[in-house]
């Protein structure tokens, strides 16, 4: 016996959550976005606020888009962002190996201090697969060599290869919060991971050394753009071997996306991905394709996520018009999506402070529409966003409860077969 599921699309709106901006009048990017289908969705279903992981957990994109995807919450609360990322280029882990995010960043030398100004360096999309081939191959001595493979924009991951090797250090990567400042230096957080830490802070050193006169910068600072002259480091981590509800349900999968991270995920849970070049991690990435293709994979699947990155870039870069501008566009190319007689769940991963640049603890605004109930009750206007979800019709919870509704609703009047 099986289940026949209700077709779903669940939309994760990436950094979708803010704080109220003095330059959108005390509103939030999406309060003050035209958004006349996300707030008909909100008035005919569900909408309230839900917290990514738990409340007053800082969630990120691998933790908030994970828990979403149906990684339990004992499982994605020790997710690590390294594997992950190796996942989204297609880099399965060795036993032995361990992976780490990297950004490629601008650096400069400060009284023989390397400091961060630019962790993403100027956002650089060109010429990152030549920065990081000087990169590759590397041997860091010890019998430790290391790879670094470039994903999407300023994303990269470095993994390093050898015995003895453990994934419990420290970042090097300062972080939004911590502003222009110096490269930390990895430390051990257990004496068996002194020797990963040493070979990461060589790796930083050898970077620097090899990126600075590199080609593809001295193009740059020939242009007026910053160099892409060093790499920080975050979320060191080995293989993954990840449980997932959706999988375990025996509901077909699969994720539309441009995200390297999100990318990742959806390979290590065995969602089939959906990529294609119109499809990026940035606000230039094809909205209209992205929900044809969802509706189109919804022929051969039972739930389809659509993943899109760019209002979470808008809030790093502190300019909370050009997030508010990105969800109206947003919420044009989901007309089509709504007029399909589907289920459609919409959260996101984190909040992301357009005024700090930073992802922050607070709940994220989501809704939850089912055309079979739609017009069953008479509800007042709804202008989706932080203060109508937080007196919403849906009670807070978190992105577990939110997907365990989701995937109760695709079972609910269906029937089985042989």
């Amino acid at each position: 016996m099986s289940l026949i599921f209700r077709k779903s699309v669940v939309l994760i709106l990436d950094g979708l959550g803010d704080l109220p901006s003095p330059a959108l009048h005390g509103q939030t990017p999406l309060e003050a976005a035209r958004t006349p289908v996300l707030d008909r969705l909100a008035r005919s279903g569900l909408h309230g606020l839900v917290d990514p992981e738990s409340p007053g957990r800082v969630a990120n994109t691998h933790t908030g888009c994970g828990t979403l995807m149906g990684v339990p919450p004992s499982v994605v609360s020790r997710l690590k962002r390294g594997p992950v990322e190796a996942s989204g280029v297609g880099r399965v882990l060795k036993p032995g190996e361990i992976a780490v995010r990297a950004n490629f960043a601008t650096l400069a030398e400060q009284a023989g201090s390397l400091v961060v100004k630019d962790r993403r360096a100027g956002r650089i999309c060109e010429g990152t697969e030549d920065l990081a081939a000087a990169l590759q191959g590397l041997d860091l001595g010890d019998g430790i060599s290391a790879d670094l493979l470039s994903t999407d924009q300023h994303r990269c991951v470095l993994v390093l290869s050898g015995p003895g090797l453990d994934p419990r250090v420290s970042d090097t990567d300062p972080g939004d919060s911590g502003g222009p400042g110096p490269v930390r230096t990895c430390r051990a957080k257990a004496a068996e991971a002194d020797l990963a830490a040493r070979k990461i802070n060589r790796f930083v050193e050898i970077a620097w050394q090899r990126l600075a006169g590199h080609p593809v910068n001295r193009q740059r600072i020939e242009a007026g753009l910053l160099p892409a002259n060093g790499v920080i480091t975050r979320g060191a981590g080995v293989g993954l071997a990840l449980e997932n509800s959706v999988r375990d349900q025996g509901i077909r999968a699969a994720m539309v996306a441009g995200c390297n991270t999100v990318i990742g995920l959806a390979r290590a849970l065995n969602f089939d991905v959906l990529s294609d070049a119109r499809f990026s991690a940035d606000a230039n990435t094809d909205l209209n394709g992205k929900v044809s293709t969802a509706l189109e994979a919804l022929e051969r699947h039972d739930l389809v996520y659509i993943h899109i990155k760019a209002p979470d870039i808008f809030a790093h870069d502190h300019q909370p018009d050009q997030k508010s501008a990105f969800l109206e566009r947003v919420d044009e190319a989901l007309e089509t999506l709504a007029q399909a007689g589907v289920i459609i769940a919409l959260s996101a991963d984190h909040s992301t402070d357009s005024n700090t640049g930073a992802h922050t603890a607070d709940p994220v605004p989501a809704l939850l529409y089912d055309p079979l109930t739609e017009g069953a009750t008479e509800r007042p206007p709804v202008n989706f966003g932080e203060s109508a979800c937080a007196a919403g019709t849906m009670p807070r919870q978190d992105g577990h409860q939110f997907l365990s509704q989701v995937l109760e609703l695709m079972t609910k009047d269906t029937p089985r077969m042989n």
